[in-house]
């Protein structure tokens, strides 16, 4: 049974620009937006995110993230990296990373990429991105 959830006699509606469908689970309710506009405004996000970065730094970031070389701390928005080597690890945040490259580089460095695609992928709502 699905009904449209309702604050006051209010219905919610998806805040994507160009949709307002009516939002129906409680999920959505909470996110602002459905499914398929949540999907797309995240892949809109991790495309922002990947267009600074090289196709050698995305990458590294995307192995970083697939063998569990990224985890985070108890501080919001703060990860620990493992080094390439495996014998260092280092403080990233979505804005800059304590490893040698991310300190003197001009670019950031991968670590900081897996820290945005995490920050993204684990976002409850995005609707103060949209």
């Amino acid at each position: 049974m699905t009904a449209t959830i309702t604050t006051a006699g209010q219905e919610h509606r998806c805040l994507r620009p160009g949709c307002g469908r009516k939002l129906t689970s409680e999920a959505s309710v909470r996110a602002g937006y459905g499914p398929v506009c949540l999907r797309k405004i995240r892949a809109a996000a991790l495309e922002e995110a990947r267009k600074d970065f090289t196709d050698e730094q995305q990458a590294k970031a995307t192995e970083l993230i697939r063998d569990g070389g990224i985890v985070p701390t108890p501080r919001r928005g703060v990860f620990q990296a493992v080094s390439s080597k495996g014998d260092a690890t280092y403080l990233v945040h979505a804005c800059g990373c304590n490893c040698p490259g991310g300190l003197r580089a001009k670019r950031p460095c991968y670590h900081t990429l897996a820290a945005r695609i995490l920050g993204i992928a684990s976002r409850r709502s995005l609707a103060k991105a949209a």
